[in-house]
């Protein structure tokens, strides 16, 4: 079969034979039909990612849109060395999740994974996203814009977002309930500041690094009788840098509870119970994702290619 293939890490992934895969106890094959780059991808691709290996070749893609026994499935999870940037591949037993029929398959393709960042770290936050405030460092990406969206769609009252695109910050913020912060105009340390001071409840972070450092000394309290509402901060990428300095004092003056979001972290059947109700919402029409493709054929030349766009491969055809 053709397939995605990895052969350097330094290299984008190529189109290339590989062997088909075996169907085992446990696993299915699919008919894929297009599958997204995602920035997950492109990291495990590059021997990156915390859940790279260093075993050679692979196939890249850790999700997509397939057939399974005749129906068009969001699926996902292949044991290792197969991918979704395939003709075909296999993954777990029950890892097929209907599509609704008036979402197209590249669009599907596209928007789960980037929407399940912000989706699901924000399904174990309970009841306090409600009313509540949250904010999204790294609104102008890809999955923080979706992630305003999904924050208000799960009722938050005020989203704060944050980011360096101008007209893209403009458009998240089209909303009445959407404050936007700008990371490159005056002082964004002091812009976040006075956006969280009137309480802050969710913290999404998708920039880590010198941002993290910002947000965080913007949540501090500075004196035991100031307010101190319990504060859960997400951290789900790192596109602004892997470190920060953390001053302790900050996490002794107010409750913040910090805790990672990814595929490490979050509990695949919470994953598989939640994946319906993502599809059905990105079916609504309510989240919206710029989407380019490219053949399987063209898979190296559009890997490098930067014009704007989540990318998705398509199978065949």
């Amino acid at each position: 079969m053709k397939a995605a293939v990895v052969t350097d890490f330094t290299k984008p992934p190529a189109c290339a034979d590989f062997p088909d895969p075996a169907v085992s106890d446990g696993l299915v094959e699919v008919e894929m039909l297009a599958a997204g780059v995602h920035q997950l991808v492109r990291s495990v691709a590059s021997g990156a990612h915390y859940s790279s290996g260093d075993e050679l070749p692979f196939v890249a893609g850790v999700d997509g849109v397939g057939i399974i026994d005749g129906q068009r499935v969001y699926t996902g999870g292949c044991p290792d060395p197969y991918g979704t940037i395939a003709e075909r591949t296999v993954v777990p037993r029950g890892f097929g999740i209907p599509v609704p029929d008036v979402l197209a398959t590249e669009v599907a393709a596209a928007i789960v994974n980037p929407a399940m960042s912000s989706w699901m770290p924000l399904v174990t936050c309970g009841d306090v996203v409600k009313g509540g405030t949250v904010a999204v460092l790294g609104a102008t990406g890809t999955s923080g814009s979706l992630a305003v969206r999904i924050a208000l769609h799960f009722g938050a009252k005020r989203v704060i977002a944050l980011g360096r695109n101008a007209d893209v910050l403009a458009r998240v913020a089209d909303d009445p309930r959407v404050v936007a912060v700008s990371l490159i105009h005056d002082d964004p340390a002091e812009s976040l500041a006075a956006a969280f001071a009137d309480g802050i409840d969710v913290v999404l972070d998708y920039l880590w690094g010198p941002v993290a450092e910002m947000a965080l000394g913007a949540l501090r309290a500075h004196s035991l009788t100031e307010s101190r509402s319990p504060v859960q901060y997400l951290q789900i990428g790192a596109v602004a840098g892997r470190d920060i300095a953390l001053d302790a004092a900050i996490l002794r003056a107010r409750p913040i509870s910090i805790r990672g979001s990814g595929g490490g972290s979050i509990d695949p059947m919470l994953m598989l119970r939640e994946l319906p109700s993502i599809l059905d919402y990105a079916a609504s029409g309510e989240l919206s994702i710029n989407v380019r493709t490219a053949p399987l054929s063209d898979v190296a030349e559009a890997w490098v290619d930067d014009r704007p766009g989540r990318l998705v491969i398509t199978m065949g055809g």
